[in-house]
């Protein structure tokens, strides 16, 4: 995460929203009031999604036994998913 301050920011305000949205980078922005962080939209939205995720009850162990699953070839194939090959 980059860090600067507000006024540093404000000269840079255009490039730094670029610079979110291409190279996904976070910014803190410190100022005397408090901090704040730049992040593109695409990224905060990712980032809510993933939180409402791990809030739901017992996601995180039906998460790890699909992955355990996977990883021992424990698979279904498109066809048997979706009634079609692919």
């Amino acid at each position: 995460m980059v860090t600067m301050t507000a006024t540093e920011a404000r000269k840079s305000f255009f490039e730094l929203i670029k610079q979110t949205n291409q190279q996904h980078e976070i910014i803190e922005v410190q100022h005397k009031a408090g901090n704040a962080v730049i992040m593109s939209a695409e990224d905060y939205e990712s980032l809510q999604e993933t939180l409402h995720l791990l809030s739901q009850p017992h996601f995180k162990q039906t998460f790890d036994q699909s992955v355990k699953e996977a990883d021992e070839g424990q698979t279904d194939s498109f066809d048997d998913v979706f009634g079609e090959p692919l």
